[in-house]
Parts: C-alpha cells; structure tokens; sequence
C-alpha cells in the first residue's frame, strides 16, 4: 500500500501537468486539471496517510525544530535568487528568455492569469509555495524515506518534483533548457528535503521556496511587461 500511494504521489503531478500544459492547453477541459491538481496535492496526502495507511502522521519521532530549519532555509532562498539574477543578467540565459518571451505570455494567458498576474504571483508564492512543502516533502518524501534510505527517497522526489516543472519550463523554452531548469528545480526540492528532514520541520523549506517563486514571477512579471 505504501509503495502505491507514493508512486500515485509521484506521477500525478506530473500526468495532469501533460493535461493542463501540453494536450489541452487554453482549454475549459485543461484549466480545469490545473485547478484539479491543486486540490489533489491537499487532499491525497490526508486521505493516504490518514485512512489509508492509517498513520498519525510522516513526521520523525525527534523535536521539531522550526526556527532553526529558517536559517538554512532563507539563506538558500536568496542564494538561489541572486543566481537567477545572476544567470539572466549575466549569462546565455537571459537571451533564452527574451527569445521565448512570447511563449511565456502565451502560456499565461491560456491559463487566464494575466489580467490579474499580481493576484496569481502572490498565490503561487504563499499559498502554492506552502502547498507543495506540505505535499512533496511532508507527504511524499515522509513516506518515502519509510521504503528506502533518505538519500534515495530525496532524490526519487527530487525526480518527481522536478518532473511537472520539466512539462510547463518545455512550453517555454528548448527541450535542452527545460531538463537543464528541471534538473536545477529538482536540485533545489533536495536541498528543501534535507533541510526538513535535518530539522523536522516544514518552515524552512517553505519560507526558502516564497522566495524563490517570489524571484520568479518577478521574471514573469519582467517578461509580461515586454
């Protein structure tokens, strides 16, 4: 049962990004995935664990330690933003974007964010940063390191994490520099899920990820204003 719900917490993310992104992009049919796995990410996790696998909870028998899991956690999160500042401003990077600017808009209006992008940018970076805190390191990574060592477990969710996020960067930009940003989102979900698993706590990892997506939709933010 354990190994299904956490092949199930791997690949959906991933089979609905294909949905939303790739086969019905723009459509009632496909926004409606993206909306749908939102929900998916909140409730599978409670469902699996609590009635399914009937546990108390993914969380290590130790203290958890939240204000410590924030240092860690806000250092790699502005580290990770000056680098991207870095990588656009300074690197082929940049010119990557502007070329695919237009692909980036259009993305966005499919997706019908543009006229409120404010809204959605706020969203994506609390909310949706907490969200996935919560799915992918709290429910997925927790139930993996239960199957196998933790170095295994954080790079097969590192793997899943990344996979989605591989799906929408490919409607943006080159295959090439989609598996090159997809590597560096699933780099980035390790070093969350070390840092919830060093300090037991989701925190850190959460604050770090506001941050990044923060940085982010500044970019997008850039890109839409031309």
């Amino acid at each position: 049962m354990r190994i299904a719900v956490f092949a199930i917490a791997l690949v959906t993310p991933f089979l609905a990004s294909l949905f939303y992104a790739v086969l019905f992009p723009g459509t009632k049919f496909g926004n409606a995935f993206y909306s749908g796995v939102k929900f998916f990410l909140l409730l599978w996790p409670m469902v699996a664990v609590f009635f399914l696998l009937k546990e108390k909870g993914t969380h290590l028998d130790r203290p958890r330690e939240h204000r410590k899991s924030l240092f860690p956690g806000i250092g790699f999160g502005i580290a990770t933003v000056g680098l991207l500042v870095f990588l656009i401003k300074g690197t082929p990077l940049g010119a990557v974007v502007d070329d695919n600017a237009a692909n980036i808009v259009t993305f966005v209006e499919k997706l019908g964010v543009a006229e409120h992008f404010l809204w959605f940018a706020l969203f994506i970076s609390f909310a949706h940063a907490a969200l996935e805190e919560f799915y992918w390191r709290w429910f997925a990574l927790g139930e993996g390191r239960k199957l196998m060592s933790f170095g295994w477990a954080n790079l097969i969710a590192g793997v899943g994490f990344a996979s989605h996020h591989i799906v929408i960067l490919n409607q943006f930009f080159p295959m090439g520099w989609a598996l090159f940003l997809g590597a560096c989102v699933a780099i980035g979900g390790m070093v969350w899920s070390w840092i919830f698993h060093r300090y037991n706590s989701i925190l850190g990892p959460w604050v770090s990820h506001m941050i990044i997506d923060l940085g982010l939709m500044w970019v997008g933010w850039e890109v839409l204003q031309g």
